[in-house]
């Protein structure tokens, strides 16, 4: 089978984050082509060099409509057609132990689509930072590219393509499958935060960079605390450690690494998280009555 791995990127410095290169080489391991798509036009030697000696095509694409904008641009510059399966992975996670055991679920399920983590919010969909296109999908989602093109907002993005594109192969008679699931979850908090301790537990090989690099943006934190969720990454990185021998990643190379919270930030969060913790059995009391 002839498979090929988009991989979206988004830094501003010069040199291919650490973390980035991991998954890569990782990504490498399973896939026939892997891509690199980044708009950083000046990569440093060591990045460049890196690039030819793993065999990883590079492919500069605009910083238009986030990840998908990325993956529609390289829709429109490989033969897609060409392949059995196009897989669509973006640098918002951080791989930390092998992906064997996906890769072996992924060959024996049967779903046109699949996925690390599946959301029951809005729509049933997969989530996109690892979105698996079986041959059957693939050019239905090119068609679908092809009409709605790059949306230029987040939350066009999250209606057209994160739940949209999922939706739109549904309804084309389509199946989409996750490896893990959310313990019975399917409100509509997103379950990379929401079930995360649980994903841990069932031997998820990645997580979100924003948990280890606390990297939230201010209008999520109101939504993280509704949940009463954890924002400090040493618990996260201590469960993550346990995994040992297993970890193809230095876990001390992660730490202070991106846009780390203020101490004000996160006492401000700690007082928010606080009141829901409050006020949550409150409500519920009061809805009952």
């Amino acid at each position: 089978m002839k498979s090929l791995c988009l991989f979206a990127s988004y830094f501003t410095k010069q040199e291919i984050p650490y973390y980035i290169t991991v998954y890569l080489k990782e990504l490498k391991k399973h896939y026939t082509e892997v891509v690199f798509l980044t708009s950083q036009e000046k990569l440093s030697p060591g990045s460049l060099q890196f690039l030819e000696s793993e065999n990883l095509a590079l492919l500069l694409v605009e910083n238009k409509g986030f990840d998908f904008g990325q993956w529609y641009q390289a829709f429109r510059r490989v033969s897609i057609h060409n392949y059995d399966q196009i897989v669509l992975v973006n640098d918002s996670c951080i791989l930390f132990k092998p992906l064997d055991e996906f890769i072996t679920w992924s060959a024996t399920n049967k779903a046109d689509v699949q996925g690390i983590t599946l959301s029951e919010a809005i729509y049933p969909h997969i989530q996109s930072y690892f979105l698996v296109l079986n041959k059957k999908a693939i050019a239905l989602t090119w068609e679908y590219f092809q009409k709605h093109k790059i949306k230029e907002s987040i939350s066009d993005v999250i209606h057209t393509y994160e739940v949209g594109l999922n939706k739109f192969l549904q309804e084309q008679g389509l199946k989409i499958a996750a490896f893990i699931d959310n313990n019975g979850y399917k409100g509509e908090f997103s379950p990379y935060y929401y079930c995360v301790d649980y994903h841990l537990s069932k031997g998820i090989p990645l997580i979100k960079k924003k948990i280890i690099f606390s990297s939230y943006r201010r209008s999520e934190l109101s939504t993280l605390a509704r949940m009463i969720y954890n924002i400090n990454p040493n618990d996260y990185l201590t469960k993550i450690s346990k995994e040992g021998k297993n970890l193809i990643i230095d876990l001390k190379r992660l730490i202070g690494v991106g846009e780390a919270m203020t101490k004000i930030d996160r006492i401000n969060y700690s007082l928010l998280r606080l009141f829901y913790r409050v006020a949550k059995p409150i409500y519920k009391l009061i809805k009952g009555t």
